[in-house]
């Protein structure tokens, strides 16, 4: 059954619930701004960087809302691409790539109201701002939402760290010409960002200033990065491609302390272009002496057999755990259940989600959404698995869509607790009459009970949706 809440009664809650947020908003302010000692902390809550965490699991700590009762949207704001926004659980950061905007709402990165889906400020009107040259800057990335408001994003040619008003509180030259990736901090210092053109800039996240860079090559060719890097303890990993060998790698990088510079510690060749950024399983979670590192590699020693690898950091070398063979390319990252110790992926037209042991990678089980939740054929996953756990319990937030069955036709929203409760849905949403091509990043917004939040996700055609219990 589709859900939606009335245009009539939307609008009145949307303007009555901005207008209380934002009185809050301007009293903190000035206390917020002052505190940019602590902007290398990032967002307890939400969703503040790109896949949820550094290291790129996907998964947030809030616990979900259990019943969906309405749909919110909101795809007049622009348009957008692959992840673009980034939450703290009350607000939304995103980076438009076509700005469709008017008013204090203008501009390439917006602060948007997590509830209303209504911009607080764009960063072409906000007062003392900088806006972000959109083609540079919203090819991937999603900005960094630190604890005390501040908002790290960035374009070709600077990296910005906004305040909460979206005045520029911080302002740093790249080293790279080529599209911006974002932000990754490797420590509570210090940060790297990411360019397509191979350039990494490290940056020192507590006076914002840009310390030294490293140029990415392979035999004196400029490589590309391929996506976003994720990071853990000081290691920074990330993903690139000679084009003109079609070699992949995937580089761990830490800082060279007495040069204050990045430098490669060890490298990870396999053939062709992956398009999932790198997966980090800390020791922590595994009990294994050394980080994992999932990949995608579309090859190995030339051959095209796509295969996900679970890669050991030694600190010297980057070694093989074990590897699955897929069926095809894997079109997002897998996330992790920290629980049970396991990953789960999906492929792209396919409507199962697929569940392997995290220290053995052998098969555990697999779950054919279409037919758990009882959707006709046509039905396939179309978008991010995103994932929160809470009180040891996973629960992943896919997207699907039916394209060809009259009647049933739209995009989906699904909520699914796949160890607890395998057999079920714990809520299935129809949030569009027309399918999307794909759902990206997910986020959260405050539901009616406190400690319990919706889900929020955008898509290129549906712009940003809230499910919630109110």
């Amino acid at each position: 059954m589709t859900m939606y809440v009335s245009q009539e009664r939307a609008a009145i809650r949307r303007a009555s619930i901005a207008s209380l947020l934002r009185g809050a908003f301007v009293v903190g302010v000035a206390a917020l701004v002052s505190t940019s000692a602590s902007a290398q902390i990032l967002a307890p809550l939400g969703c503040p960087i790109f896949h949820c965490t550094v290291e790129a699991t996907g998964v947030m700590d809030e616990a979900l809302i259990q019943t969906a009762a309405t749909v919110t949207y909101n795809n007049t704001l622009g348009s957008m691409k692959a992840q673009a926004c980034s939450g703290d659980g009350t607000h939304l950061a995103c980076l438009f790539a076509i700005d469709a905007t008017a008013g204090a709402g203008q501009g390439t990165l917006k602060l948007l109201d997590a509830t209303t889906l209504e911009p607080l400020w764009g960063s072409h009107a906000a007062p003392d701002s900088y806006d972000l040259d959109p083609g540079s800057s919203s090819g991937g990335q999603a900005p960094v939402l630190f604890a005390n408001g501040d908002i790290a994003a960035g374009d070709k040619t600077y990296h910005v760290r906004y305040n909460l008003a979206g005045g520029v509180a911080g302002r740093l030259a790249l080293a790279g010409k080529g599209n911006n990736f974002g932000l990754t901090p490797i420590s509570d210092t210090h940060g790297v960002v990411t360019q397509t053109d191979g350039v990494l800039t490290l940056v020192n996240m507590s006076t914002w200033q840009a310390l030294g860079s490293l140029k990415l090559t392979d035999s004196g060719s400029r490589l590309q990065v391929v996506s976003p890097s994720s990071a853990t303890g000081n290691v920074l990993y990330v993903v690139a491609l000679n084009p003109q060998t079609n070699v992949g790698y995937l580089f761990s990088v830490v800082m060279n302390a007495a040069k204050q510079k990045p430098r490669i510690r060890s490298t990870y060749a396999f053939t062709g272009r992956t398009q999932a950024s790198p997966v980090i399983v800390e020791k922590a979670i595994s009990g294994l002496q050394s980080n994992l590192i999932l990949l995608h590699v579309p090859g190995l020693g030339g051959d095209s057999q796509n295969r996900l690898v679970a890669l050991k950091d030694t600190g010297s070398a980057l070694v093989t755990a074990w590897s699955i063979d897929l069926a095809a390319a894997l079109p997002v990252s897998p996330s992790i259940d920290q629980t049970t110790k396991s990953l789960f992926f999906e492929y792209k037209d396919d409507s199962r989600i697929f569940q392997y042991n995290l220290m053995t990678g052998q098969p555990v089980q697999t779950y054919d959404i279409r037919a758990i939740g009882g959707f006709p054929e046509g039905f396939a996953l179309n978008g991010h698995m995103g994932a929160t756990q809470a009180n040891a319990t996973y629960t992943m937030l896919l997207g699907g869509a039916i394209a060809s069955v009259p009647g049933s036709n739209g995009q989906y929203v699904i909520a699914f607790t796949p160890v607890a409760t395998p057999n079920s849905l714990l809520w299935a949403v129809k949030v569009r009459k027309t399918p999307d091509k794909y759902l990206a990043a997910w986020n959260t917004a405050p539901s009616s009970n406190a400690g319990t939040y919706c889900p929020v996700v955008n898509g290129p055609l549906s712009g940003l949706t809230r499910v919630c219990d109110f």
